[in-house]
């Protein structure tokens, strides 16, 4: 029975692959081509892909100042090249198949290994416990009703129940896992609120805000953008910092802007002049959001009115006041009566941004006053990673 997961997910990736999936393709691909690193490793941290590393990295670091050898996996291919090029170890976990396993075990030899929120497998898992390399997994948030919860669950119960540790991010998160009947919970906190707000702002990009209000669109869809354009004409006052969640959208995007606008990637190619004339900004890079976000007034984050809301805390920490969409399900941070943070309704119009925009235009004590809280709030939350560290410290086992 431990097996049925890994096969069936193998074979739908094989399956989806031979259909000619672009992402399917490049996860067997990167898998087969990989050099395994060679252990041992005295700490192995798993991310499925790259929000979960970006929580890893202030672990990361702890590690390495104590001089430990770290390897970091990924299970998806997204945003594994950053990923690459900062950790010198980097391989992705193999598909939860018994050889595959063995031989990333034989080759790695973890002496332990700390899985980031998720992403724990049956023969992976198994096998870890089999050969008494302690896991644990580091920031997880459990909501009622997750099958892991099950009383009689074969698969996964074994899977969280073997794990030395489980950090929540949340106390509501542990009281469930303990009231049903799990004793290896601890709390911890949020770790994305230890990495946010490390970037700033570059300095060249003074000419382009030209010390004007901004407005910082991070990882849109097509609804926030259709919120966005109609109000570039009845703001002319302000800057929009404009960063779509897929980038190929790029051309497309720029081809409906009414107004003057340039691209990050070729920032340094125009004229102060030019720069200034300039309403827009597309970002269309990776990785450049959270220290752009460094030069914004307040923030429209995407998401949240389709597949689920993006990073919030990398605009707050910069004390951003934040609007986004509805859908904030799984993003308690969304809705903490400390947070900035602003909802706009299913079916908001322009004018429902407009209006929230011109409340802290008119007001700068009210602009100030979030600005505060934004700040405020992240530094509330620091420390998850540290909590983690000091339970998973090298004097006690790690």
């Amino acid at each position: 029975m431990k097996s049925i997961p890994g096969a069936l997910y193998a074979g739908a990736l094989r399956g989806a692959a031979a259909e000619g999936n672009r992402k399917a393709r490049a996860m067997l691909a990167m898998r087969r081509q990989q050099d395994l690193p060679q252990g041992p490793f005295d700490l192995w941290i798993h991310a499925a892909s790259l929000g979960e590393y970006l929580m890893a990295k202030p672990l990361i670091s702890r590690a390495e100042k104590a001089k430990m050898r770290v390897l970091v996996t990924f299970f998806s291919t997204s945003g594994c090249e950053i990923a690459q090029r900062e950790v010198a170890h980097f391989a992705f976990i193999p598909l939860d198949r018994k050889k595959a396993i063995q031989k990333f075990l034989a080759a790695t030899q973890p002496r332990q290994v700390l899985f980031m929120k998720y992403d724990l497998w049956p023969l992976m898992t198994d096998a870890l416990r089999t050969r008494q390399i302690p896991y644990s997994v580091a920031f997880a948030q459990v909501k009622p009703g997750a099958t892991k919860l099950w009383a009689w669950n074969p698969l996964e119960r074994p899977m969280w129940a073997g794990a030395k540790y489980v950090f929540h991010q949340t106390l509501e998160s542990l009281n469930l896992w303990s009231e049903n009947r799990y004793e290896n919970g601890l709390l911890s906190g949020d770790g994305r609120f230890d990495q946010v707000g490390q970037q700033f702002a570059p300095d060249m990009i003074k000419n382009f805000t030209d010390f004007r209000p901004v407005l910082v669109v991070g990882s849109s869809w097509h609804a926030e953008e259709a919120l966005v354009l109609p109000l570039l004409m009845q703001f002319p006052v302000l800057k929009v910092i404009l960063a779509p969640h897929d980038l190929s959208r790029v051309e497309a995007l720029a081809s409906k802007l009414p107004v003057p606008h340039i691209r990050w990637s070729k920032y340094g190619s125009h004229s102060p002049e030019a720069l200034e004339e300039a309403r827009v900004m597309i970002v269309d890079t990776m990785g450049d959001l959270p220290a752009l976000y460094a030069c914004g007034t307040f923030a429209f984050v995407g998401g949240a009115f389709g597949p689920g809301l993006h990073n919030i805390l990398e605009a707050l920490a910069h004390g951003l006041p934040v609007v986004c969409g509805p859908r904030v399900k799984g993003h308690w941070e969304a809705t903490h009566p400390d947070a900035p943070v602003h909802l706009l309704p299913e079916k908001a119009v322009a004018q429902d941004l407009g209006q929230w925009l011109r409340d802290r235009l008119d007001h700068v004590a009210l602009l100030n006053k979030e600005k505060a809280q934004a700040k405020a709030f992240i530094a509330q939350h620091r420390g998850a990673s540290q909590r983690v560290w000091d339970v998973l410290h090298p004097a006690e086992g790690l």
